[in-house]
């Protein structure tokens, strides 16, 4: 790593204690003694996804230590877990502050599971300091951008703001709480850095120093050849479910994130049980970068559910294979689609498709091998759906092909790494337009919409309010039909109990962590109208079920519910979930 010889010995000595205070149990770390030039100002350490803050005052040391997901920016104010820590003016740690104005350079020490960033400045010389900083590009919350024919002699750094280089910048590239783009042709002598943003750097962009962020402390300037294993949703690209079976393969993806060239992936899979290649060919461009914009296409022949809202592939396939237990239907779907993918900001992401398939068959295998209970079968595919309607159903599958253009336009402002961490909304919509003249055997509208509120009460107990609608025009396969019941919709209720053409549902669940714990105790209500090419309206009977469920984690959750109407079969329902719900 090329270091500036003018602060690098003083830079080393000072942030050498660094992690001492931000890991806690690990010693050895020197104390340092301040250089007669540069006195540190403050220090910030990254850790496994934690940030700690030290700051020396009257010869005792402050350190705050705070997850990266705990920090919110609002009305100019950076926060950790509700704590104001930087404003306009700087830094603010237990009524102690340090002012941005004082910062004359700053220096970075990668200690391989850590890195620190020391915050320097030169005490008692006033005139001296104000010379170095005429070099230094410093704002706080607005974007700094260094145009093509710009050279900055010192650093740029923002707090909140993000950083676009055009030109050259000498030294380093810093946005704590923003992100970081360095354009084609463009020149950064020292590292670039981000707490919480990214960082974008073109291929043909020159950084002498390294990338440091928290998705990938050091980016390597290379392109990539990896096995891709993320679509089968299981390390070692492995599936089992009652129509494929055992379901093994490879895939490999090239992509070079430093440049606009375009990603390419290829996917190849056996399954066993159902004796038949699944595959897919896919390519994507880049076309902006900011905003992102991408256009891609794929060739494919998948086994396809419409179930994956309710879970994931790699849950399934933990049912499946320990106790025989599979929730989704599936048929077989060949063809290919083609996409634009707009992300106008982080939280915003529309997408536009136009797909082409031709559909197939495919029996449950009744005999498969599980873990326990080895007398257990598998059910038929689509075994909830009517006779009188799976007969049709076969027939519609087996003999049709579908093309329709779809949009989805989903908004979150939560993190979906930690859901329940703090307050936030998601919005989930799409639309598929199917008709003759897009070459499709069916003519239909399908739109839904779901919004979440994740509303946090306190610090240990949270309330979220889910909102779910489906429709449809014109005739609507069978298999694109919605179904309510059971895991993920109104859990009182047998699995896929009831089928329709169009439908409301809502959920309520008040989730309660216990101190010191992981576990976390709920109480859910539930409630839903569904009705099969018939209006919704009073005729149409309310569904709704009351249930209790205890979390481990955030992957592993059982539930009881019970059905509140006067069925006969209102045993209440015993559900084990291994992933997050909602």
């Amino acid at each position: 790593m090329t270091k500036r010889i003018v602060v690098l010995a003083s830079t080393t000595l000072i942030i050498l204690s660094a992690y001492a205070a931000a890991a806690p149990g690990e010693t050895g770390y020197q104390d340092y003694q301040r250089s007669d030039r540069y006195e540190e100002l403050f220090r910030i350490v990254y850790h496994k996804d934690d940030i700690s803050i030290h700051v020396t005052d009257s010869n005792r040391e402050i350190t705050t230590q705070f997850a990266r997901k705990s920090v919110t920016i609002k009305n100019g104010v950076v926060s950790a877990d509700g704590v104001p820590i930087f404003d306009k003016d700087g830094l603010i740690l237990e009524g102690v502050r340090r002012n941005l104005e004082e910062v004359i350079d700053v220096g970075i020490l990668d200690e391989g599971e850590y890195f620190a960033i020391s915050f320097l400045t030169i005490p008692g010389e006033s005139s001296r300091v104000t010379r170095l900083k005429k070099g230094n590009r410093i704002s706080f919350d607005q974007p700094i951008v260094i145009e093509e024919d710009e050279f900055v002699r010192g650093l740029a750094l923002s707090v909140i703001g993000d950083i676009e280089v055009y030109g050259e910048v000498n030294k380093d590239v810093l946005s704590l709480f923003g992100n970081v783009y360095v354009g084609p042709a463009a020149v950064a002598r020292g590292d670039l850095a981000t707490l919480t943003g990214r960082i974008d750097a073109a291929r043909d962009a020159t950084v002498y120093g390294e990338m440091y962020t928290h998705d990938e402390r050091r980016v390597e300037r290379r392109h990539r050849f990896r096995r891709r294993v993320d679509r089968f949703d299981m390390t070692g690209a492995l599936e089992y479910n009652r129509v494929d079976g055992l379901l093994l393969g490879l895939g490999g993806e090239f992509e070079d994130p430093d440049s606009l060239l375009p990603q390419i992936w290829m996917d190849g899979a056996y399954a066993f049980a159902s004796e038949r290649w699944r595959f897919d060919f896919g390519l994507e461009q880049t076309i902006l970068r900011t905003p992102a914009l991408a256009v891609g296409g794929e060739y494919y022949r998948h086994l396809v559910s419409e179930d994956d809202w309710l879970l994931s592939d790699c849950e399934n396939t933990a049912f499946a294979l320990l106790a025989g237990e599979d929730y989704k239907d599936y048929y077989e779907a060949e063809g290919g689609w083609a996409y634009a993918r707009f992300r106008p900001v982080n939280t915003t992401l529309l997408q536009v498709g136009y797909s082409y398939e031709e559909t197939k068959w495919l029996a449950a295998h009744h005999n498969l091998w599980h873990l326990f209970d080895g007398d257990k079968r598998f059910c038929d595919n689509y075994a909830t759906v009517d006779s009188s309607y799976r007969t049709a159903l076969i027939s519609e599958i087996d003999s049709t092909t579908n093309a329709y253009l779809s949009i989805d336009l989903d908004w979150d402002n939560g993190d979906p790494d930690d859901r329940f961490g703090r307050s936030s909304w998601r919005l989930e919509s799409s639309l598929e337009y199917a008709h003759p003249d897009l070459s499709s055997d069916f003519d239909y509208r399908r739109y839904t919409l779901a919004l979440t509120r994740f509303q946090e009460v306190h610090r240990r107990s949270m309330l979220i309010l889910r909102g779910m609608y489906g429709g449809s025009d014109g005739y609507l396969p069978i298999y694109k039909r919605f179904f309510l019941g059971g895991l993920g919709t109104l859990r009182g209720y047998d699995h896929k109990e009831y089928m329709g053409t169009r439908f409301w549902m809502a959920n309520a669940e008040y989730r309660t962590r216990f101190p010191a714990t992981d576990i976390a105790a709920s109480i859910i209500w539930d409630m839903g109208q569904i009705a099969n090419e018939t209006s919704l309206g009073d005729d149409i009977e309310l569904k709704h079920s009351l249930g209790i469920a205890l979390s481990f984690g955030s992957d592993f959750r059982i539930s009881l519910a019970k059905r509140l109407d006067s069925s006969d079969d209102d045993d209440p329902k015993i559900y084990v979930r291994l992933a997050q719900v909602f």
